[in-house]
């Protein structure tokens, strides 16, 4: 198995502890996706529900980023890995914040042309 980040070989180590990392992983996010199914469909509080699914997506990324993605913020490379995290975000917000600029731009001018046209129209 190798180290997390790196290509070296650790000896010590074995594939037995790499599937058990693995198995692990598995059984948090279904477990995680199981309980934002459950909270989204139980009689709870609209807050309440949106809370328990915002904590599970986060846990659900931790989990990710741990159990899959083999990303340490101790050790070595932990700024390069901080690094990664960060440059992904960013990109995932350009990308959100962007969509959701231009359609609701999109949204507005839809609506502000029929406003318009019918202002125009004479009496």
């Amino acid at each position: 198995m190798t180290k997390p980040n790196t290509g070296e070989l650790d000896p010590q180590d074995s594939a037995g502890s790499e599937i058990r990392s693995y198995a692990i992983g598995f059984t948090a996010s279904l477990l995680l996706t199981v309980g934002a199914f459950a909270a989204a469909t139980s009689d709870l509080p609209l807050r309440w529900k949106i809370a328990c699914i915002c904590a599970a997506a986060i846990l659900q990324i931790v989990v990710h980023m741990r159990n899959f993605l083999h990303l340490s913020f101790s050790g070595g490379q932990s700024r390069e890995d901080l690094l990664l995290v960060l440059f992904s975000a960013t990109l995932l917000v350009i990308m959100a914040g962007g969509t959701w600029y231009i359609m609701s731009d999109l949204s507005g001018r839809m609506h502000d042309t029929d406003a318009a046209m019918h202002e125009v129209q004479p009496r």
